[in-house]
């Protein structure tokens, strides 16, 4: 078990793999460390593989008064500053673009590629913003049950066993504070800022993601020039976990893609 001390606050990670480029990977609000266990086993055989417990979940709660999810980038990099590496790509999933966006502007210095996986992570404009409320008063109400919310109708009908294995990483995390959701929401990048940082992309997404939709995915690609999409069939909010054939080949392809 290893941890980054800062402030009072402990950072749990696991480094997986060898000598190859560093590569980050930033869960969602669903998930933990342990979300990666189809895509670590694969990309650690030509890349040093990086997992976190984000902090407020799994062995990283924050502490009391502590930045909350403010603090998500500035944790990300401060984890590489305690490893001592000097650039990394992300793959971030849901709440972890909310990490990977920040990341990219404060030091776009060090991150050689970013995946931004079922996740925007809040990159806005007027015209992203008018569309995300256009396509919120358009869809059903949201499960209750936010494991429910985070798969994708097909997962759960057909592969109930890994639904269930879903669930009990995302039952190892403590509940989380009642407002952490809205400030979450309220931390935006400009997506303009975001293309100013020139770190190579990519926006993966699905066709039966309800939280993140697919048309807001295309549409903040389109404002980041030199971005790549994809759209995977039959997933949900977790493709990494519902398809992760599919998504440890687009990944992989744009990894090497970029490899420095």
């Amino acid at each position: 078990m290893a941890f980054m001390e800062k402030d009072g606050f402990r950072l749990y990670h696991e480094d997986t793999g060898g000598d190859g480029p560093t590569v980050l990977f930033l869960h969602g609000a669903g998930g933990n460390h342990l979300s990666w266990w189809q895509q670590v086993p694969v990309f650690a055989e030509t890349y040093r593989c990086l997992t976190v417990d984000q902090r407020g979940f799994g062995r990283s709660p924050d502490v009391p008064g502590g930045a909350g999810p403010a603090a998500l980038a500035t944790d990300a990099i401060a984890l590489l500053d305690h490893l001592g590496i000097a650039r990394a790509a992300l793959v971030a999933q849901s709440m972890g673009g909310w990490a990977a966006a920040g990341a990219a502007v404060q030091a776009p210095e060090r991150f050689w590629a970013i995946v931004m996986a079922n996740t925007v992570g809040n990159l806005t404009n007027p015209e992203i913003a008018a569309l995300r409320q256009q396509l919120a008063a358009a869809s059903p109400p949201r499960p209750a049950v936010l494991w429910h919310a985070a798969l994708g109708e097909t997962f759960r009908r057909t592969q109930p066993v890994r639904a269930f294995l879903y669930a009990q990483i995302a039952g190892t995390n403590a509940p989380l504070p009642a407002d952490f959701r809205d400030r979450l929401g309220r931390l935006t990048t400009p997506v303009e800022r975001y293309a100013a940082a020139r770190v190579p992309t990519l926006f993966l997404t699905s066709d039966e993601d309800g939280l993140i939709w697919p048309e807001l995915s295309q549409r903040v690609h389109e404002h980041v020039p030199g971005s790549r999409f994809e759209r995977v069939k039959a997933a949900g909010h977790s493709t990494y976990f519902e398809r992760p054939d599919v998504f440890n080949r687009a990944v992989g392809a744009f990894l090497e893609g970029h490899r420095p």
